[in-house]
């Protein structure tokens, strides 16, 4: 008998030790996949257990946590969404219930994919941003505790820009500027940049770049390397503005000579900031016209550059003497992207 119950005991305690190493996968920004067992997250990081060392990844490292025991749907919700499907990925999370998920973070992760998913489309146009930002409010004010608790308040302050309200998104950047991190410092300068750009606050705009700019300097990183590239395409565009489009040229010229291939938003940015520096000098119709086609042909994952390469192409395809694309790049521009400012502009 007592044999038995040492048996028993022993059964019990390895149950328990293979339990603590649940069989986690952390997917990193840089795209590295780690199978590690998930002790902790709050919004500065995640702890992971590793060979049995823990380890501490920043927020701004992590792109996104599959949880052990998830439904095997939500792999294909997760390819989705890296691929830019985000509608096919919020049918496919229809099918997944809280209920199914048995981890408190994992029900978390859910709620931000359906919050984020919605976010990306109202960003580019294709849903209504009140609705997206009502979902990403109520994500933020749930999971004050998640890692994605900066790049929320980032996405609402974006969706405040897509509506005008600038004031009100400088509210969100600024919770990013007040984490530990420069790298979210750095992002909340180039988003504010973006938002005084929006505004046609041109010296405004130039400033909050430069900031990031100088801070980016002193930081090292992939993050930081991403959003000083970011901040140099939001110069160009602030350039192009104020009367130096060749400056602007020059500038974004050499932003996409160092752009790796797999930088597909900034690619699209930085060829829509060409194209709006080129269509400011006399008589370059055809050469922005080509600088938006490459967001058009080659980018056009980025929504929110496409909307805007759309908008462009439409009115220098008139120019040129093409009034049949003007009227096929209009058309793409009210089907794909209804709720864009851009559509909302012709």
């Amino acid at each position: 008998m007592k044999k038995q119950s040492l048996a028993v005991a022993v059964a019990l305690c390895l149950l328990g030790g293979a339990a603590a190493q649940a069989d986690d996968t952390v997917r990193k920004t840089s795209g590295e996949q780690i199978k590690c067992s998930v002790k902790s997250v709050d919004k500065d990081g995640v702890v992971i257990e590793k060979g049995g060392k823990e380890e501490q990844l920043k927020a701004y490292e992590v792109d996104s946590i599959r949880f052990d025991g998830e439904p095997a749907k939500m792999l294909q919700v997760r390819l989705q969404i890296n691929n830019g499907g985000y509608e096919n990925a919020l049918k496919g999370m229809e099918s997944v219930t809280a209920d199914s998920l048995e981890r408190k973070e994992a029900k978390t992760e859910l709620d931000f994919l359906k919050a984020y998913c919605n976010a990306r489309l109202a960003l580019g146009g294709s849903v209504d941003v009140a609705e997206a930002g009502k979902l990403m409010v109520d994500f933020v004010s749930k999971h004050g505790d998640s890692y994605h608790y900066y790049q929320a308040n980032e996405l609402l302050g974006d969706m405040l820009v897509a509506a005008g309200r600038y004031d009100n998104a400088a509210d969100y950047y600024a919770k990013l500027a007040n984490s530990p991190y420069d790298e979210y410092k750095i992002r909340a300068g180039v988003a504010v940049g973006r938002a005084r750009l929006a505004e046609k606050k041109y010296p405004e705009a130039m400033k909050e770049f430069d900031t990031a700019l100088s801070l980016a300097e002193k930081s090292s990183g992939g993050a930081a390397e991403s959003a000083k590239e970011s901040a140099l395409i939001g110069k160009a565009s602030c350039l192009a503005e104020t009367g130096k489009p060749d400056d602007g040229i020059k500038l974004v010229d050499e932003v996409i000579a160092k752009l790796p291939p797999e930088e597909v938003d900034l690619h699209a940015r930085a060829y829509v900031a060409q194209g709006n520096c080129y269509a400011k000098k006399p008589d370059n119709a055809k050469r922005a016209l080509i600088s938006f086609l490459h967001v058009d042909v080659l980018y056009f994952s980025n929504s929110q550059a496409h909307a805007e390469a759309l908008w462009n192409l439409a009115r220098l395809w008139n120019d040129i003497g093409k009034p049949e694309r003007a009227v096929q790049a209009t058309s793409l521009l009210k089907e794909r992207y209804p709720n864009s400012p851009w559509a909302k502009q012709l």
